[in-house]
């Protein structure tokens, strides 16, 4: 199975729109000066523009460029804007010129900079893919050669202070698009299989430790999650059965242990941990998921597994983090704050942008809102399949018969979506569609009004036949109800409440928490709809508690998602 890429799906207007953007805007403005200005004072050369803080003095810039390149070369793609063309095409310049010039006084990549090695190469992939950059196998070549000879090669377990585990990706990428041969055995040189292992053998995850790194009494969230999309790239250049045993375990494990309600995983420092731990550090911290990074990490392994499997149920996981993280995050400010944590914590939450500005966020969150256009669609053996369900347009050619596809919905608020087909000539081909893991009902589907008889195929999808036809409209039901999640079904909490895929978050105007006032196992019944306020309910018999989408929450505005059911049960409770 094949997903599409950025030129053959547009957003139409909608929430996943807005998001988008809103993004290509922000990121558009950001002076080419200020990106480089510390590159320029290393490289000896003017340096106008503003000193950025925060993150950015410390890495001159550097640890964010690559992303930044890759970011600029697919914003490209998906608005066809010439002005993010020249603009990664100048900073790619730019960022080499002074990169020659500063080598011998203040280098820009050491022996530990396996991080900006693994965002710089997938830049001039995309830099190639999408600008038609001419000089990006030539600098691939150079990077891939730095990192043979310079690099370390102890490859220590869990150290995240290089993430040198994510690193082998990026060499395949390279060696598939860019053909550069030594690309293939770099990528063998830094394998995880160390990690990979505790998955193929089905041992317990836990049961390693990392051997250096920061805050590392358990694994890092993001970049162990990140290692396995260099196991699914392994998988897909070599078809070793190891690479997709692992990989299918991992995410068991992560959808069994890690996974919370808003699809977000690793509190606590950015911790993979059992889930008692977990549980603790929503009743004591406040840096529940690192947002964008893990977002961008969750949304690629299941691209891979929905390609790798033909099975729908990866996009259950990139749903959730749809509307609980992308379309949940506050506005970046000019001065580079952003959401680096969202905070469950069960006595309270806000949402904060972090102080320190131009974080490794700053750098993930555009490729995140981009890779939302790639998840919405896939297709093989002429066949078509809808992961998403999200205002947008499918341009496809299958077998030389070029086809539109447009999908308008105003899920998650309405209960339906439409599919317009628009065709060069009639043809006959499946159409399988993802049943949602929150189903309320049945899942039916007519063309031009008329009910369609649809089966549920060997992997999963749900999958109707026919002959389309020029201006056919496809409606599809999509049933959904409140519904009580529980993050550890044995204890049966602590809780959160959705409407389908969008975490509802509670309003409480009272004295101590929501938990002092409700009977949480009993309360899905109680949630009552506000008229004409889409997925906002009030409480029968509790006038202290109203629930919103998370994602409404603006800066600030306190709220409570999780709601711990097993810390105390108090005579508050009612009835």
């Amino acid at each position: 199975m094949n997903s599409f890429d950025f030129k053959e799906v547009t957003l139409n207007d909608g929430m996943m729109k807005k998001v988008l953007d809103e993004t290509l805007a922000f990121y558009l403005k950001i002076p080419n000066d200020n990106i480089l200005k510390y590159m320029r004072e290393s490289a000896g050369k003017p340096a106008p523009g503003i000193f950025y803080t925060g993150w950015y003095p410390n890495s001159r810039g550097i640890a964010l460029i690559g992303q930044w390149l890759s970011a600029y070369s697919r914003m490209y793609a998906i608005s066809g804007d010439e002005a993010f063309r020249q603009k990664a095409v100048y900073l790619a310049d730019e960022f080499w010129d002074c990169y020659e010039s500063a080598q011998h006084t203040a280098p820009f990549l050491t022996s530990r900079s396996h991080y900006d090695v693994e965002k710089l190469l997938r830049a001039h992939c995309d830099l190639f893919l999408y600008c038609k950059y001419p000089y990006a196998k030539e600098r691939a070549g150079y990077l891939i050669d730095f990192a043979a000879d310079n690099l370390t090669a102890e490859n220590i377990f869990g150290d995240n202070s290089t993430e040198w585990y994510t690193l082998a990706e990026s060499f395949w990428d390279a060696f598939e698009i860019l053909e550069i041969p030594r690309a293939k055995q770099m990528a063998e040189r830094f394998e995880y299989r160390e990690f990979w292992d505790l998955f193929y053998k089905d041992a317990d995850p836990f049961s390693k430790r990392p051997q250096a790194g920061l805050y590392s009494e358990f694994c890092h969230a993001y970049s162990h999650v990140n290692s396995f999309n260099s196991c699914a790239k392994a998988y897909e250049m070599t078809k070793s059965p190891y690479f997709l045993k692992s990989l299918r375990s991992f995410y068991r494990f992560m959808q069994t242990e890690e996974v919370m309600a808003t699809g977000g995983y690793g509190p606590n420092y950015e911790h993979l941990m059992p889930k008692n731990r977990i549980i603790d550090a929503l009743r004591t911290g406040h840096d529940s998921f690192e947002t964008q990074c893990d977002t961008y990490a969750a949304f690629r392994l299941c691209k891979y597994l929905t390609r790798f499997t033909d099975e729908p149920e990866y996009g259950n996981w990139v749903e959730s983090l749809l509307y609980n993280a992308a379309a949940a995050t506050i506005p970046m400010t000019e001065e580079g704050n952003i959401i680096y944590y969202s905070d469950y914590n069960m006595y309270g939450g806000y949402k904060k942008n972090r102080r320190d500005g131009w974080t490794c966020c700053t750098g993930t969150r555009p490729l995140l809102v981009a890779e939302i256009q790639r998840l919405i669609y896939f297709e093989g053996d002429g066949e078509l399949y809808i992961s998403q369900y999200i205002p947008s347009t499918l341009h496809w050619n299958r077998n030389g018969n070029d086809i539109s596809i447009r999908q308008e919905t105003g899920f998650p608020e309405g209960k339906e979506t439409t599919l317009i087909l628009s065709l060069s000539c009639s043809a006959a081909f499946p159409i399988h569609f993802r049943l949602p893991g929150w189903l309320s009902g049945e899942m039916k589907v007519s063309c031009n009004n008329v009910p369609l008889p649809a089966t549920v195929d060997k992997n999963g999808w749900l999958t109707i036949h026919s002959e389309w036809k020029e201006g056919d409209r496809l409606t599809i039901s999509l049933p959904a109800e409140v519904w009580m999640h529980s993050l550890d079904p044995v204890k049966n909490g602590p809780n959160a409440f959705l409407y389908g895929p969008v975490v509802l978050a509670a309003d409480y105007s009272g004295i101590q928490t929501p938990n002092d006032w409700m009977d949480v196992q009993s309360l899905t019944e109680k949630m009552k709809p506000v008229p004409e306020k889409p997925l906002h309910y009030t409480v029968d018999g509790i006038d202290t508690i109203t629930f919103r989408p998370f994602y409404e929450f603006k800066e600030n505005e306190r709220y409570f998602l999780y709601h711990d059911t097993t810390a105390h049960a108090t005579k508050f409770h009612k009835k």
